[in-house]
């Protein structure tokens, strides 16, 4: 053993009973041909960083312990991602997620749900599976931009209704349909009988 103050050098290991700093003038490289960096408290490995066929993996070694990323944000302490272990390793954000221009949010292992924002200022939604692209809700509604205007609302066992400048202009109702205002037609056919009333000619 070697002994230095505190610092004892047995072998491979060095140990200093308090805290321990390297300062060096350039830059400091860890190069392990095991192709691991093992980090341990108390004796116990907390996490690692490994070479997995030159992929560079961060795992958290201790089972269902997740992986935070913690930060400073104008003088206070903040968690901006947590990775969590004991649920498959579902990712909660503290604040937004940002894509730029025509960089594609993608669902499925296949990537068939495409959400993104065109350079060409428009935005879209995109299934391009097999299967259906479903929107559910208990209240459906489409609005203008500012959310002061509704332009559709389908309400589950109730009405479906189009809107005009924010006025209600045709709903349909356990009966048929209810159009507010005047209907025009290019052409008109069907079977069966229709009943027709209170036309005015204009």
């Amino acid at each position: 053993d070697l002994k230095i103050d505190d610092i004892t050098i047995d072998g491979s290991t060095i140990s200093d009973g308090g805290d321990f700093s390297f300062d060096v003038g350039g830059e400091i490289e860890l190069d392990s041909d095991g192709g691991k960096w093992k980090f341990h408290d108390g004796g116990t490995q907390i996490g690692r960083i490994e070479n997995s066929s030159s992929d560079f993996v961060i795992k958290s070694s201790v089972d269902d312990k997740d992986i935070i990323f913690k930060g400073e944000d104008g003088g206070s302490s903040i968690t901006a991602l947590t990775l969590d272990m004991s649920d498959a390793g579902t990712a909660t954000f503290n604040h937004d997620v940002i894509l730029g221009d025509d960089s594609i949010a993608k669902f499925g292992d296949s990537g068939e749900l495409n959400i993104y924002h065109h350079n060409n200022g428009s935005s879209y939604i995109q299934e391009t599976g097999g299967g259906d692209l479903q929107l559910l809700a208990t209240e459906f509604r489409v609005m203008n931009a500012a959310g002061t205007e509704n332009k559709i609302l389908a309400t589950t066992d109730g009405s479906v209704a189009l809107y005009h400048d924010n006025v209600k202009k045709f709903e349909t109702t356990s009966s048929g349909i209810d159009v507010t205002g005047l209907v025009e037609f290019d052409s008109l056919s069907g079977t069966g009988s229709v009943a027709i009333t209170d036309i005015a000619d204009e």
